[in-house]
């Protein structure tokens, strides 16, 4: 994973207030109910043009790892799919630094929780914040110096089969959180 620090700057999507283009934030909604039917919080980003900050326009979903990865090391990776997720970091780093170069910068990191609401878990904020998971179920994390990547973070609740609502947080570096931001869907 990168470092935080190098990643930081000022893009304007990292302080929330996003703009998704109907066709983008329906292709996030229909990925996370075709795995919610296969019981995996689905995950993935969200791109647009580096010209106009705000706006998300384009979708690319990211294959879940965390059931290989519980397959090796279960004791490690004690949750499967259903609660966490996880993605070839490698790649996505690359497709960061790809639209960064192309002028079509990732923007959002998303995935979806299944079966319960769109916010920011204790482990979603660990990971995401290079910060330290729970050793364990139950147990607590540690919050790291930041996002690695500079972006927002999506979260889409899905509950029996359907959309229930999206969560859209940024990270705030005086506060060393991550806070609920707005967003809104355009045509």
């Amino acid at each position: 994973m990168p470092s935080s620090a190098a990643l930081r700057d000022d893009s304007p999507w990292i302080q929330g207030g996003l703009a998704f283009r109907r066709a983008a934030i329906e292709a996030v909604e229909a990925d996370a109910v075709a795995r919610y039917a296969r019981d995996e919080e689905a995950c993935g980003y969200l791109a647009g043009p580096s010209d106009d900050g705000p706006l998300c326009d384009a979708h690319v979903a990211l294959e879940n790892v965390a059931n290989k990865l519980h397959a090796l090391d279960p004791e490690a990776y004690f949750r499967t799919a259903r609660t966490f997720f996880a993605f070839n970091e490698k790649r996505f780093s690359d497709a960061v630094e790809a639209g960064r170069a192309t002028g079509r910068p990732v923007k959002v990191l998303y995935h979806s929780h299944l079966d319960a609401g769109a916010y920011m878990s204790p482990t979603d904020q660990a990971v995401l914040s290079m910060g330290e998971p729970p050793a364990e179920e139950g147990a607590a994390g540690r919050l790291g110096p930041g996002p690695a990547w500079p972006l927002a973070f999506l979260v889409t609740s899905v509950r029996e089969g359907r959309i229930a609502q999206h969560g859209l947080f940024v990270w705030d570096d005086v506060g060393r959180s991550f806070v609920p931001s707005t967003f809104d869907v355009v045509p």
